[in-house]
């Protein structure tokens, strides 16, 4: 009777994974489209940065189209940038009256006339040009932007002068952590994009990325600017600067542009590598432009970075690892060298870049696609949640083998809870649904596994092995498809919304491993005898080796797990992890490859030899953290399904390696103790 319940409960829980089949298929399909990957390179670093290195911007602009490079990105010109190159002078008012009170009374005279009675304060800015084009540019952007209270101008001197009356910003955010907050930063102004520059590019067959911002004016007529831009100039991609134009009042006018020219949006990825940065008036744009986006990374990220591979390196693990398919590359600013330097190891590192993730099976050179925003439907919630249902009844079946009448009764309640939930109210679950998969299925396995082991004493060792590594990836395998088919539409994708509980999955298997082993050996003399018992256990010499290596492992996991990990990547780590980067598509995890299977193949082959209990108590420690590392691989959700599956896959094949070694290293340090006549 019982184990017709084990195999009906086995057999309508593979059924409602299967029909909750559908969110994998979403995922999937929208991660098959998503192959594209581009390199945009800011056109106002490089142009400054060429001009430090007194290289022609030509020159290097044709070299960054050799090395692969089809996309550059355009900030709106500011009246800095216009300043560096000469075209106006900036000033800010008071210096500007003192120094011409000084020099120039006439000047003085006339900026006092035009200024009337209005109050100008002393650092607002004055600027001034003498060239037409700079002067008709000037009076159409800057009327645009700013109100006529807030825009003074006159004429002296056959210069053509304006002030502008309004409270500016420093625009680009200090990236430097270490910067005092009160540091004063010169204030500037957009003026949109310049299209001298726009031209320039077309003509040299670029595809332009438009980086638009906000305007710090009262005045929203700029934001007409943008459709004939977008027309003329042929543009697919956007990537705003610190807000959204239009934010937070006329985002309409960016919707109404996003959808009717098929635009994307890069959300530019956080240096710590989990969602994306913070932008005014970005979720609602997304959110009801219905998601057209894919994620950037932004190399003024690696600044910190000591070498160029080490860059390199970073910049495919974030299109391999993290779904990244917008590179945006700024030259490097390496003090250590020159600016030519910086710009040809930029180059380098490019061209390697592209090389490298083509063999991965990338392209450097089709545009990026529009994926679905479907979501899974609520029928298929519904499917996801039974699934865990039956699993969790299962897995207490396995664990105290309750009656019949509890069983009816929790199936009949939790059915119930999912029905109201996903049908009625229309909850959307999806992350608890993918924790609980990481609890659950790494917790059954460890289950199933002590279970087996016990009932299979006598068995040779190899069907031991070969079931073990079956039970542990054939159940982990189910938690892998519920994380997937839980978080399945593009918002996880891009990692608009993340996994949580990364601590409560990595920690809560373990101790539901503690409570699977002491009810898996419990017998007759009860589960709290079991576990007195243990406590007063004389240990061998091998036991306690055993005991310090599961301590050090528990050490490392704890230390390296979760976003921001205690303990740093050694330099022969990081040597290890770029072999197997060149070998895998995806490097394996460590915690499988180091911890997971060599914990698994002794744990067999020791209670196997010896039969004592403890050694599946100690090494279980390492054999779950295996099991938690494989299934919390697919809760990574920008990282592809198939790359995850390629990682597991890879992590198999090398784990098994070293499980190997490990036995036989077992192998060699019973052979001392044998001879020292520790163990008989």
């Amino acid at each position: 009777m019982r184990n017709r319940w084990l195999v009906t409960g086995w057999f309508f829980l593979l059924l409602t994974l299967l029909l909750a089949g559908g969110g994998l298929w979403l995922r999937v399909s929208n991660e098959n489209q998503n192959r594209a990957v581009i390199t945009v390179i800011d056109y106002r670093e490089f142009w400054k940065t060429a001009d430090a290195a007194d290289m022609d911007l030509d020159e290097v602009l044709n070299r960054l189209k050799e090395s692969g490079v089809t996309h550059v990105g355009v900030k709106e010109t500011s009246l800095r940038d216009l300043a560096y190159s000469g075209e106006i002078y900036l000033s800010p008012w008071g210096e500007f009256m003192a120094f011409n009170r000084n020099y120039a009374p006439e000047l003085e005279a006339a900026a006092r006339r035009a200024v009337g009675e209005q109050v100008i304060s002393p650092d607002k800015l004055v600027l001034s040009s003498d060239r037409p084009d700079t002067i008709r540019f000037l009076q159409k952007q800057l009327a645009s932007r700013f109100q006529p209270k807030e825009l003074l101008s006159f004429k002296a001197g056959g210069q053509s002068y304006f002030i502008i009356n309004a409270e500016l910003l420093p625009l680009d955010k200090p990236k430097d952590p270490k910067k005092p907050a009160n540091e004063f930063v010169e204030v500037d102004a957009r003026l949109g994009f310049d299209e001298r520059v726009l031209d320039r590019l077309k003509a040299e067959d670029f595809n332009i990325v438009l980086r638009p911002d906000n305007s710090m004016g009262s005045n929203d007529a700029y934001l007409q600017e943008y459709e004939e831009l977008l027309r003329k100039y042929e543009v697919k991609y956007l990537v705003f600067g610190n807000e959204v134009s239009g934010a937070p009042d006329r985002l309409e006018v960016m919707e109404d542009l996003v959808k009717k020219y098929g635009l994307i949006i890069g959300i530019i990825e956080t240096p710590v590598q989990l969602q994306y940065v913070e932008q005014k008036g970005l979720d609602e744009l997304m959110a009801a432009a219905s998601y057209p986006i894919n994620r950037l990374y932004s190399t003024t990220n690696d600044e910190f970075v000591q070498t160029t591979d080490e860059r390199y390196y970073r910049w495919v693990r974030a299109v391999v690892d993290r779904g990244i398919r917008i590179l945006y590359v700024s030259p490097f600013k390496d003090r250590k060298v020159s600016y030519s330097e910086n710009i040809n190891h930029t180059l380098e590192v490019i061209e390697r870049f592209h090389a490298a993730i083509q063999e991965k099976g990338f392209t450097i050179d089709q545009p990026l696609p529009h994926l679905s925003s479907e979501q899974p439907a609520p029928w298929q919630q519904l499917a996801l949640s039974m699934s865990l249902l039956l699993a969790g009844t299962v897995y207490l079946f396995y664990l105290f083998r309750p009656g019949r009448r509890f069983i009816i009764l929790l199936l009949g309640l939790g059915t119930a809870g999912c029905l109201l939930c996903n049908l009625v109210v229309g909850m959307d679950l999806s992350k608890v649904y993918a924790l609980a998969a990481a609890i659950l299925y790494p917790s059954l396995s460890s289950l199933l596994l002590l279970l087996y082991l016990r009932n299979h004493r006598e068995q040779s060792l190899a069907p031991k092995l070969l079931a073990g590594l079956a039970i542990i990836l054939g159940v982990n395998a189910l938690g892998m498809l519920t994380v997937v088919s839980s978080l399945a539409d593009i918002r996880y994708i891009m990692n608009v919304r993340v996994f949580s509980g990364v601590k409560l999955a990595f920690i809560m298997p373990l101790l539901l491993f503690v409570v699977n082993y002491f009810a898996c050996f419990a017998g007759e003399e009860g589960f709290k005898e079991k576990v007195m018992g243990f406590l007063r256990m004389n240990p061998n010499y091998l036991v306690l080796f055993t005991f310090g290596v599961a301590a050090l492992a528990l050490y490392y996991y704890l230390g390296r797990s979760g976003n921001n990990p205690q303990i740093a990547v050694s330099s022969l780590e990081l040597r290890f992890r770029e072999i197997l980067e060149s070998v895998f598509l995806a490097r394996p995890r460590f915690k499988e490859i180091i911890i997971g299977y060599p914990s698994l193949f002794a744990l067999v082959y020791l209670y196997h030899r010896y039969k004592e209990e403890v050694f599946l108590l100690v090494l279980g420690f390492g054999m779950v953290m295996g099991s938690i590392s494989m299934v919390n691989s697919f809760c990574h959700v920008f990282t592809a399904v198939t790359i995850s599956a390629s990682r597991t896959l890879a992590g198999l094949l090398v784990g098994v390696f070293f499980a190997l070694l490990a036995l036989l290293g077992i192998g060699i340090l019973e052979w001392i103790l044998r001879r020292c006549g520790v163990i008989s």
